[in-house]
């Protein structure tokens, strides 16, 4: 689809730009309904299936642009939720690289024990760009895009922490390791001893480009997500000091390896023009895409006989599928208005104009636990080979 860019002059005081910020959101979402939705939703009386999707289409990719006389925004890729709930409800492991550091640890107690497994979901995610117009500051551009996961629930994301969980043990075990149950783990008083989260806790940051992510952390049931362990940033990172010398302990009294698995799924991939000072235009790209974000990784412990903690670790520099989950609808635009900018511009006021677009990325829920289970398993397959590779078998 070609941008349909509205031309205006230049001009626009950071005064009246100010006054812009005020002006009403956009209106509701600018989707619609499968029109052969009726194909695939049930009988009128019957009761929709709890993992369907609202069955409106939408786009797989949306971009926004500003220049010196132009602004613009464009969608491609339509697909309809009633058509993603269709498909196959399983999908195969992702593949998944881990590069590891100090792995000979491994290999030093015979048992394993998983005090938790961190499974988070990035929930929304904003991109920005800014020109600046050769350096003049009545010619400022900026554009943004901001997108939010609409469609996974704190039972399904429960749920999958929970599978995560015992997908791990049941493929340790399938290769001969013997894991330490959780009960026999929560005995010991370091175990006991760990500083957990009562709750699902979230977070956000720059983790990858220059888009800013945001995050909701999750772990099973029975073992909820261990403080430091958890995706934190900041001062919140600060506890993982203080698991990391229980683990050590913990490692010597069970006479097992520590494994701490942080798995963070992602639904989007955002490109920026970034900064860019001496120039009049910016752009932003947004595109779904489903996968294990670099950000996740595999903490492990081996604690020696005085009660140290030595540890190693996994990273991973990702893993995406291009198979489709959702649509992006948008929600909103903010974007200062191009009428009141042209008559600002018309009486001598110079020309700075924002662009900011809202978007809902709204998954099938089928589709989107079934790659979530896809990646889960893949990336536990992959430490599991990480942790064979190690022993020597």
């Amino acid at each position: 689809m070609r941008r349909a860019f509205r031309r205006r002059p230049p001009g626009l005081s950071a005064l009246c730009f100010a006054g812009l910020l005020a002006m009403p959101f956009g209106g509701p979402a600018a989707s619609q309904s499968d029109p052969f939705g009726a194909l695939y939703t049930p009988p009128p009386g019957t009761t929709p299936a709890q993992d369907a999707s609202s069955g409106r289409t939408g786009s797989t990719s949306v971009s926004g642009a500003v220049g010196r006389s132009y602004v613009g925004a464009e969608s491609g890729g339509q697909v309809s939720l009633a058509q993603l709930d269709m498909m196959p409800a399983t999908a195969p492991p992702l593949p998944v690289a881990l590069q590891g550091q100090s792995t000979r640890y491994l290999a030093n107690r015979p048992k394993i024990a998983i005090p938790g497994y961190t499974l988070a979901f990035v929930q929304g995610a904003s991109a920005s760009a800014f020109g600046g117009g050769a350096g003049l500051d009545t010619s400022q551009r900026r554009t943004q895009i901001a997108t939010r996961l609409i469609g996974v629930t704190d039972e399904m994301a429960r749920d999958l922490a929970d599978e995560a969980y015992a997908d791990l043990v049941r493929q340790l075990e399938a290769a001969g390791f013997e894991v330490v149950d959780p009960a026999a783990q929560q005995a010991s008083e370091q175990m006991q001893g760990l500083a957990r989260y009562e709750a699902p806790v979230g977070g956000q940051g720059i983790i990858d480009s220059r888009a800013t992510k945001a995050w909701v952390v999750y772990g099973p049931r029975h073992l909820p997500p261990i403080k430091g362990h958890a995706f934190e940033t900041g001062m919140g990172a600060v506890a993982a000091s203080g698991a990391l010398m229980r683990f050590g302990r913990a490692s010597r009294d069970l006479d097992a390896i520590i494994i701490s698995p942080r798995l963070l799924i992602d639904y989007i991939d955002m490109e920026s023009t970034g900064r860019r000072t001496y120039s009049g235009s910016a752009s932003v790209d947004a595109e779904l895409r489903f996968g294990i974000n670099p950000k996740s990784q595999v903490d492990f412990v081996w604690g020696n006989n005085s009660g140290g903690a030595m540890p190693g670790w996994f990273t991973t520099k990702g893993a995406f599928t291009p198979q489709p989950f959702g649509i992006l609808a948008q929600t909103a635009d903010r974007s200062d208005s191009i009428a009141t900018h042209n008559a600002l511009v018309s009486v001598g006021f110079g020309s700075i104009y924002r662009q900011s677009l809202v978007y809902d990325a709204e998954v099938s829920p089928k589709r989107y636990a079934a790659l979530s289970r896809a990646a889960i398993q893949g990336f536990n397959a992959a430490l599991v080979a990480e942790i064979r590779k190690a022993r020597g078998q």
